[in-house]
């Protein structure tokens, strides 16, 4: 950070133009070396930076807070196998309106020969019947016989290419609505082991809120309805963040106590 730089698990960088947002990216980005420091876990994301007002779901939080502590709910192996099932998918849909294209342009082409061929033929035997030259009729109806049995070859073709990519479209629609079936099972077992989270860690988020220099009245995450970011420090207190937490306009004076309050390296910062 050039003549900012600084050393240490409790940092004040309000005094400095690098804005919270700026130093959360670096954190999160092994590549930027604006901050050096150990890579978050994921709850990190959802507590980068804490400030008055952030976009916060507690929930949600609170279930990446008990993962980062090496919590599992009873329905993770149920959610990793819909994972799994929901990826080996392919929703890739065939051309439909490619393979009907093919199908209609090689039936014209047909039609179009054998109406050629019908011609032909006919004037070849009316100067037949009239004792007339007819070599290059017949040289010309040969040619013209050969290009419809290519033309059917390829209308054959398409007609089949068309079968298999119609299949291929009923089979999509069907794995599409399995799909769908899975992430709504999926999302279920989510809010399932969320719900579970809320109970496992209702002490320790209760505790923590006690704990912490700040006006909500402690409750349980499903009772809270105090500030988001006030939710945030709890979480970001009991959790297991491995990186610095950005402050943005805390009740910490002096980074030295947030350190202490949340029990974590800090990061004090301006908006």
């Amino acid at each position: 950070m050039g003549e900012t730089d600084r050393v240490g698990q409790a940092i004040d960088l309000r005094g400095t133009p690098i804005r919270a947002t700026r130093l959360a990216a670096a954190i999160r980005d092994p590549a930027d070396s604006l901050v050096i420091a150990p890579q978050p876990t994921p709850v990190y994301d959802h507590l980068e930076p804490i400030r008055p007002g952030m976009e916060f779901d507690c929930r949600v939080a609170l279930a990446a807070a008990g993962r980062s502590l090496g919590l599992e709910s009873p329905h993770a192996t149920a959610i990793a196998r819909l994972e799994r099932r929901i990826e080996s998918i392919d929703l890739e849909t065939p051309n439909l309106r490619a393979a009907r294209r093919r199908a209609a342009e090689a039936g014209t082409d047909v039609a179009a020969l054998e109406e050629q061929v019908a011609r032909t033929s006919g004037r070849v035997n009316a100067r037949q019947e009239a004792d007339l030259p007819v070599e290059e009729l017949e040289e010309r109806l040969a040619a013209l016989t050969r290009e419809l049995t290519e033309a059917e070859t390829e209308a054959i073709a398409a007609r089949e290419a068309l079968s298999r990519a119609e299949s291929e479209a009923a089979a999509a629609r069907d794995d599409r609505a399995d799909r769908l079936s899975l992430v709504d099972r999926r999302e279920n077992r989510r809010r399932a082991a969320r719900e579970w989270f809320l109970d496992v860690l209702a002490g320790p988020f209760e505790r923590a809120l006690q704990g912490l220099p700040i006006g909500a009245e402690p409750a349980p995450p499903s009772d809270y309805t105090g500030p988001s970011q006030e939710a945030a420090l709890a979480i970001a207190r009991i959790a297991d963040l491995a990186a610095p937490v950005v402050l943005v306009d805390g009740p910490f004076e002096i980074p030295v106590t947030a350190r202490a309050g949340l029990d974590a390296p800090v990061i004090l910062a301006r908006v």
